[in-house]
């Protein structure tokens, strides 16, 4: 038996040694914020304060010429009728449903690539849909070429991680705008592209408390960024997020399997 326990001991310390550690990437919440109304987000004013509404999402836009390149969704930004200087930042993909209460800021939609250069080959359009009570219906049509955001361009951070490796990532820190520590951003806008799937665009809301597995494609790339309506009201935007992204290895993974299997 202790011969048994001396192993696993040393398998423990092997495989301690051997993790490959955690990238950071800090994500300023002026310098790596995006003003999608200065940057030709869709939008609508129709919207009225304290009343709800469900978006769903349809379309056929494309991120380029090659096959499996369709967006899955789109990016929406808001103002929470519930909480009015609060953002939020959302990605409803086709098929599903969000609700949300209006507030007497405008509603954005929009899609993004990695650079200006990169939504010339866009194709498609991405039509949101808001329903509400009595009757209320509007359809902002997001355009793939028209309104799409270079994130290259416009003050993204841009992360470089190794092509297929796997990483668990995570978000912490404290970003406000509106000058109001109630303003404060729940998580940060993520953009990339699977290893499995590398003409595919994947948009992502990564908040704090949750966590995402990440295998970028080949080229390693992340963009990540914040949102705000305009250029000029950032301003008053304050503070950080910082992403984690923690290295999996399949060594591990398959070790401790076989360490359990010692007392199976």
């Amino acid at each position: 038996m202790r011969k048994s326990f001396f192993v696993v001991g040393f398998v423990i310390l092997a495989l301690t040694s051997s993790a490959l550690g955690t990238e950071y990437q800090t994500v300023d919440a002026y310098k790596n914020c995006i003003g999608v109304r200065s940057l030709n987000a869709a939008y609508t004013s129709n919207l009225m304060p304290g009343d709800t509404y469900t978006v769903t999402v349809d379309g056929d836009a494309k991120a380029s010429m090659y096959m499996d390149s369709d967006y899955d969704g789109v990016f929406l930004y808001y103002y929470d009728g519930t909480a009015p200087v609060h953002p939020k930042m959302v990605v409803v993909n086709k098929g599903e449903e969000h609700t949300f209460v209006a507030s007497g800021s405008d509603f954005y939609a929009f899609l993004v690539d990695k650079s200006m250069k990169d939504t010339a080959d866009n194709s498609g359009s991405m039509t949101v849909t808001i329903t509400g009570e009595p009757g209320f219906r509007e359809e902002l049509t997001v355009n793939a070429l028209f309104n799409c955001i270079g994130l290259f361009e416009f003050g993204a951070a841009k992360k470089y991680l190794t092509g297929g490796n796997t990483y668990a990532t995570t978000v912490s820190g404290t970003a406000v705008t509106n000058g109001d520590p109630t303003g404060y951003f729940d998580g940060v806008c993520l953009f990339y592209r699977h290893i499995s799937r590398p003409y595919h665009p994947i948009l992502d809301v990564l908040e704090v408390g949750d966590e995402r597995l990440i295998t970028p494609h080949s080229t390693g790339w992340v963009f990540c960024f914040l949102l705000d309506e305009t250029v000029d009201a950032m301003g008053n935007n304050s503070g950080s997020m910082l992403l984690s992204f923690e290295e999996e290895t399949p060594v591990e993974e398959s070790s401790w399997g076989s360490v359990k299997a010692m007392y199976r």
